[in-house]
């Protein structure tokens, strides 16, 4: 299939042809990260890297949705610069193109952060407009592949709603990289993290509906007082974190299978208010003898700090068996292969 967008000039055409040609063979750390992603429909859409539009040439585009996704490097920092590209995407939008910006930091700090958006941003597209019609500024030599030209989003491959995954685990168990390797290695499983809710204020680029929701110590309290939140916490006075019941029946609605990773009170809170619907996993370390190796391997902490941390995982061992399955980390590869496993079980058994 073969897309060609309208120009009053040939040679312009091709010259953006063989300047895109050179740009995909050529793709920043942040670009090639985000690719991995995005490629083969992974997305249920088909991502193209470098491919005109009109007469520019975005990091990457859905034709069918019209959306575009630029990752900036420093440069686009300058005041001149975002100038720049504020008129472009402005210009863009009347188009009918919509434009999603990342930072590299983005990419290579919080990129399932950037996933969600990227899903979130689809589905409102999706739920905005029908892509029945050819979009107007292309011409199709044949209807687009899997769910190109189509629009909404089936529920999940199933039609039935999403599930809940539920991790907990002593600070140093390996829990953060178990489950940041299947967000990333099995999108099949159509995992997305749940976005909690806070009292603090944003932080650097944070934007609210992405990281967290952001509120005010009262509003958080009114929520508390409304049993709004299937678990919260305050860490210091007036700071709250918690995860709002209406957000996770939206994920869920829209077929998400939505991961916690949750203290231990808050796992055991979110799977007794969910029962079935919902499996957590606690991941444990061999030993905590083991558990203070990798924390001094780190090199993060004081001294102080460790031991402060070993006293809180021997508090929260002792809710291991509380959970539905007990992950022991002793062999990073291992344990990795027994959760997939788990959670391929889990969501198949309905």
């Amino acid at each position: 299939m073969k897309y060609r967008y309208e120009t009053n000039d040939a040679n312009t055409y091709h010259l953006l042809l063989q300047r895109a040609k050179e740009m995909r063979n050529n793709p920043t750390e942040a670009e090639r990260t985000l690719w991995q992603h995005l490629s083969g429909n992974q997305m249920g859409v088909h991502f193209r890297r470098q491919h005109p539009v009109l007469d520019y040439i975005p990091d990457f585009v859905c034709l069918a949705l019209k959306l575009i996704i630029e990752v900036d490097g420093d440069y686009h920092c300058t005041e001149e610069q975002r100038k720049k590209d504020e008129e472009r995407s402005q210009w863009l939008a009347t188009k009918g193109f919509t434009i999603l910006r990342f930072s590299n930091d983005d990419i290579f700090s919080r990129l399932h952060f950037v996933l969600d958006k990227i899903r979130n941003k689809m589905k409102e597209i999706s739920n905005m407009h029908s892509f029945d019609n050819k979009p107007a500024s292309l011409s199709q030599a044949s209807a687009p592949s899997l769910w190109e030209g189509r629009g909404g989003f089936p529920v999940d491959k199933h039609g039935l709603p999403g599930r809940l995954l539920v991790f907990s685990a002593p600070s140093g168990s390996g829990k953060s990289t178990i489950v940041q390797w299947l967000v990333k290695e099995h999108p099949e499983l159509n995992l997305h993290f749940s976005v909690s809710c806070t009292s603090r204020l944003p932080r650097g680029t944070e934007q609210n509906g992405v990281e967290y929701f952001f509120i005010s110590p009262e509003e958080f309290k009114k929520k508390i007082e409304n049993k709004e939140f299937i678990e919260y916490e305050e860490v210091y006075k007036d700071r709250y974190y918690g995860t709002l019941k209406s957000q996770v029946e939206q994920q869920i609605s829209r077929g998400e299978n939505v991961v916690f990773d949750v203290d231990v009170k808050g796992g055991c809170n979110i799977k007794q208010c969910y029962g079935s619907r919902a499996m957590s996993i606690f991941v444990q370390p061999p030993s905590i003898e083991e558990l203070r190796r990798r924390l001094n391997s780190r090199g993060t902490d004081t001294p102080e700090v460790i031991e402060q941390r070993l006293a809180k995982a021997d508090y929260e061992l002792s809710f291991a068996r509380k959970f539905d399955h007990i992950v022991v980390n002793d062999d990073l590869e291992t344990a990795k292969q027994k959760t997939y496993e788990l959670l391929s079980t889990f969501l198949n058994q309905r």
